[in-house]
């Protein structure tokens, strides 16, 4: 913990500097937090100094039996612009990580905000939010935090240090009104199957990521804004990637994208 400063404040600032820097935290830097009330407000301190442009929202689960103890089965984290990159079919974008922290690629859907509601705070249907989205994409969140433990201290951790965030590929659009639920999506890392799944065995799906946003605006300042991306979950899971692989995202049979893994001081 830095002397003389607020807990809150002090982790903020550590995890903004090694992410600044590209270091790596061998410690959590002070006391973890209890509650995810605590860390959104680490995070929203480290969003005020990171200073980057909020591009999106990174959301992911939380699974059972943690559901349950933390009141919900998601949480999410800032996506930043300068994290974001657009791949033309067959581009295979180099996407940084931090070498010594903690690393993964993730198959996902991305819905992108037309607009926003005058008001959040109602009850919502992933069919009502649904009319706010104006586009669906495929494509690779990147995960990775200068702390390598931060999926193994419960999501509260998660959620203080950007939701593990570190960029966001996106991919080809998928015509509106398409039923991608069922797809076959598989995530590869080095032309070897990491993992397979569809969109319908996550929760309540890709739309139901859009309704918890729009939950949790309702309760919290969340900077949500027309343009950004919602990257909505891990299809196929998290994969641990290490520098130098090549990831892939493969959705049916029409729809690939791909980058390389490289650490933020080669980027």
């Amino acid at each position: 913990m830095i002397e003389g400063r607020e807990p809150a404040e002090a982790i903020a600032q550590a995890f903004v500097a090694a992410r600044q820097a590209g270091n790596a935290l061998t410690d959590y830097p002070g006391e973890l937090p209890g509650t995810l009330e605590e860390a959104y407000g680490i995070q929203e301190r480290a969003i005020a100094l990171f200073g980057d442009r909020i591009a999106g929202w990174k959301v992911g689960k939380i699974p059972a039996p943690l559901d349950a103890t933390y009141g919900t089965n998601r949480l999410t984290g800032p996506i930043f612009a300068d994290s974001v990159v657009t791949a033309a079919n067959g581009e295979v974008p180099e996407m940084p990580v931090f070498e010594r922290g903690f690393a993964a690629g993730e198959a996902e859907y991305l819905l992108r905000l037309g607009a926003l509601p005058k008001d959040f705070d109602r009850p919502w249907t992933n069919a009502e939010v649904a009319e706010y989205v104006d586009a669906v994409h495929v494509g690779i969140e990147v995960a990775s935090s200068p702390f390598a433990g931060i999926n193994a201290h419960g999501p509260a951790v998660t959620v203080s240090d950007f939701g593990n965030n570190n960029g966001l590929v996106v991919g080809a659009e998928i015509p509106r009104g398409t039923d991608f639920l069922e797809w076959p999506v598989a995530l590869t890392i080095e032309n070897e199957v990491a993992g397979e799944a569809t969109a319908s065995t996550m929760l309540d799906g890709p739309f139901g990521a859009v309704r918890f946003l729009f939950e949790l605006a309702a309760n919290r300042q969340l900077p949500l804004a027309p343009g950004q991306w919602i990257s909505t979950g891990a299809v196929t899971g998290v994969h641990p990637v290490r520098v130098g692989e090549l990831v892939e995202a493969r959705f049916a049979n029409d729809y690939s994208v791909r980058c390389r893994i490289v650490g933020i001081h080669d980027a």
